[in-house]
C-alpha cells in the first residue's frame, strides 16, 4: 500500500494533525492499535478554555479553532483549580476549562479528520520502519512522510533512530461516581509522592487520579490509588493506568521524512499534567506543514520552528519548575512550607507555565 502521510496513533495529536493536512487529493492514513478510538480513557480529561491557553501560550494564533468543541463531547464545566497542600491548606486559583468525555471527543476529532479525507485504521499497530515502509500488522505501507503520534513509548521514534521521552510518571485513574464541586483539586505530598493526585469534576460524577515518581514511590502504585479513594469514600469503576512523560519536549521531533506530535515528543506542561492542548497544537503545526510540505516541497522541519516558538518557552519554564519541587518536595513538611511561601499567586503561576523563582 502507498499512501501519502502515514500518521501512527490517533488521539488528539494524531487527529488533528490528520484533519490538517487531509483533503486537497492527499491520501492520509491514521493507524491506531486500539479497537475502540478514546478507550480505555488514560488522562484526568480536563481541556482549558481558549483564553487560558492563550495565556499559557501567547504566541499560538486562532486556538478557538482548536478549542471550541461541541456541547456533546463535554462532561462539565470547572471555574477554578485548588491546590491543596499536605496539611489540607487550600490555594484557590481561577482558571476556566471543560472536563471532557474523552470517549467521545476522541472520536469527535477523528470524525473531523474523516471529513476533509483521512482514513482510519484500527487495531492495526507499527512494527518498524525502514527506506520510508513502515512495516504494520495491516501489511506494509510506503509512505511520503510518517507521523508519529504513538504516546510516550512511541514506535515511530525508536524505529526512526530518534530520541524519545527520556521519562515517564504513571498515573491511575477512574471514574468517579456522585456530585462534586466544579472546581479541580489537586492534592500535593505523600498523597502522591513527586506528583500529585487529583478530582476533576464532571456533571455526573468526576474523573479521579494520582500521577507519581516511581523512584518516590515506597509503595505499589495500587496500594497508593487506593489509599487516596478510600480517604475520599467515593465509589468509583474503570480503573486504568497510563504514563504521562514528564521529561519536557525530546531534543529533535523532525528526522527525514519522519515527525513527532504530542506524548511522543514529550509536549506535556510539567506543572499540571497537561497534554491535550499542547498535542492539538503541535498537530495543526504538523499537518500544516506536511501540506505545504507535500505541495511545494518545502522543509518538514519548519514544523519544529513553529511548535517550538509557540510552545518551548513555557513548556521549559514548567519543567525546570518541576525539576525545582522534585529537589524540595521530599517530605510533606517542605511541601507545606514551599506552598506557604508561593502562595496563591506564586501556585497560579505554575499551573500557568510561568516563572515562579523570583517568588521563592
Amino acid at each position: 500500500m502507498e499512501v501519502d502521510v502515514l500518521i501512527v496513533g490517533a488521539g488528539p495529536a494524531g487527529s488533528t494533525t490528520a484533519r490538517f493536512c487531509a483533503g486537497r487529493d492527499t491520501d492520509v492514513l491514521m493507524i491506531d492499535r486500539r479497537a475502540e478510538i478514546g478507550y480505555p480513557v488514560q488522562c484526568g480529561e480536563f481541556l482549558p478554555v481558549a483564553k487560558e491557553m492563550h495565556d499559557i501560550f501567547p504566541r499560538s494564533m486562532d486556538l478557538e479553532e482548536l478549542f471550541t468543541v461541541d456541547g456533546s463531547v463535554v462532561a462539565g464545566d470547572v471555574t477554578a483549580i485548588d491546590m491543596i497542600s499536605p496539611s489540607g491548606k487550600v490555594y484557590r486559583c481561577p482558571f476556566e476549562g471543560l472536563t471532557l468525555d474523552r470517549r467521545s471527543f476522541d472520536k469527535s476529532l477523528v470524525k473531523l479528520a474523516v471529513e476533509r479525507g483521512a482514513r482510519l485504521e484500527t487495531q492495526t499497530s507499527l512494527l518498524s520502519i525502514k527506506d520510508g515502509v513502515a512495516k504494520t500488522t495491516m501489511g506494509e505501507i510506503k509512505a511520503k512522510v510518517i507521523v508519529g503520534a504513538d504516546g510516550p513509548r512511541s514506535r515511530t521514534a525508536r524505529e526512526a533512530g530518534m530520541r524519545g521521552v527520556s521519562e515517564s510518571y504513571p498515573a491511575v485513574t477512574c471514574q468517579a461516581d456522585g456530585s462534586f464541586e466544579s472546581v479541580v483539586k489537586m492534592y500535593f505530598g505523600s498523597v502522591a509522592p513527586g506528583g500529585y493526585a487529583w478530582i476533576i469534576p464532571k456533571r455526573k460524577g468526576a474523573n479521579v487520579g494520582i500521577g507519581f515518581n516511581n523512584r518516590a514511590l515506597k509503595q505499589r502504585p495500587s496500594e497508593l490509588f487506593q489509599r487516596f479513594v478510600d480517604n475520599l469514600e467515593i465509589e468509583y469503576h474503570d480503573m486504568t493506568m497510563g504514563l504521562v512523560p514528564t521529561s519536557g519536549p525530546v531534543p529533535h521531533t523532525v528526522s527525514g521524512n519522519v515527525l513527532l506530535v504530542g506524548d511522543a515528543a514529550g509536549m506535556v506542561m510539567a506543572t499540571n499534567g497537561g497534554g491535550i492542548p499542547t498535542a492539538m497544537i503541535a498537530g495543526r503545526f504538523a499537518g500544516q506543514t506536511i501540506r505545504e510540505h507535500l505541495a511545494s516541497g518545502s522543509s518538514l522541519d519548519r514544523y519544529e520552528q513553529l511548535w517550538r516558538n509557540a510552545m518551548f518557552k513555557p513548556l521549559k519554564t514548567a519543567l525546570r519548575t518541576k525539576w525545582m519541587s522534585d529537589m524540595v518536595f521530599r517530605h510533606d513538611r517542605a511541601v507545606d512550607l514551599t506552598m506557604r511561601l508561593l502562595g496563591r499567586k506564586g501556585l497560579d503561576r505554575t499551573i500557568r507555565c510561568k516563572r515562579v523563582f523570583h517568588v521563592l
